[in-house]
């Protein structure tokens, strides 16, 4: 595998009390499927330990979620193991996990094992390296991401492109808009809202079909109590 580069942002320190813990309802809008019901929440378990969880079920006996085990190391967000369940039918495989170790990111059920000397995080831990990044008034960045769909690590390169207003069923937020592209995906577009604890409120992905699938918060996020 060619060498990807990878920011490394050795200046930005932080510990877990930049983040809150939280739960938040999403709908979640597929361009051939339709809409269904996300539900996100992310846990600050310890001093350093973090975890971040989504589910969609488009039927009762059907689930697509996953489940990451992060860590702030260094001042840096570090995917330890993520868990990825997708029963619909026609996807395979239905169930794969992989580990991130130092050089090297390995799944059983992915017949994946690649040595790099660069961190690699998963899809939930990428997205809380974002928002850390804007948070801090970073930019432009890149990041290496596990992609959940092929199970290969794909470099994004993140530019901040203004603010917008998003309007949601519970008020009008004035958000930080970020794009995220890749050499050989679609470009995703994120809403990420400083009153909002920096959480991406809305986001979309532009599929090289030109069809656009859509994540928007459904309500108010329920933030844990301090």
């Amino acid at each position: 595998m060619k060498k990807i580069f990878f920011l490394i942002i050795a200046s930005l320190t932080c510990e877990t009390e930049d983040f809150k813990s939280w739960e938040a309802d999403f709908i979640f809008s597929h361009h051939e499927f339709g809409n269904f019901d996300m539900k996100r929440n992310l846990t600050v378990v310890s001093e350093n330990d973090i975890s971040s969880t989504f589910v969609i079920r488009p039927l009762l006996i059907f689930k697509y979620s996953q489940n990451s085990s992060l860590i702030i190391d260094d001042g840096k967000i570090k995917s330890q193991a993520t868990e990825v369940t997708n029963n619909v039918p026609g996807v395979s495989p239905k169930y794969f996990k992989v580990i991130f170790e130092s050089n090297l990111v390995s799944s059983k059920e992915l017949n994946l094992e690649v040595k790099i000397e660069e961190d690699v995080l998963d899809q939930l831990g990428s997205d809380l390296q974002m928002r850390l990044n804007i948070k801090n008034g970073i930019d432009n960045f890149s990041l290496l991401v596990l992609d959940n769909d092929k199970g290969n690590i794909v470099k994004r390169e993140y530019m901040v492109l203004g603010d917008e207003i998003v309007e949601t069923n519970f008020g009008n937020f004035n958000c930080i808009k970020v794009a995220a592209t890749s050499k050989d995906g679609g470009k995703i577009i994120y809403f990420i809202s400083p009153e909002l604890d920096f959480m991406i409120i809305k986001s979309f992905v532009e599929l090289k079909s030109g069809e656009t699938n859509s994540l928007i918060l459904k309500n108010m996020p329920r933030f844990s109590a301090e």
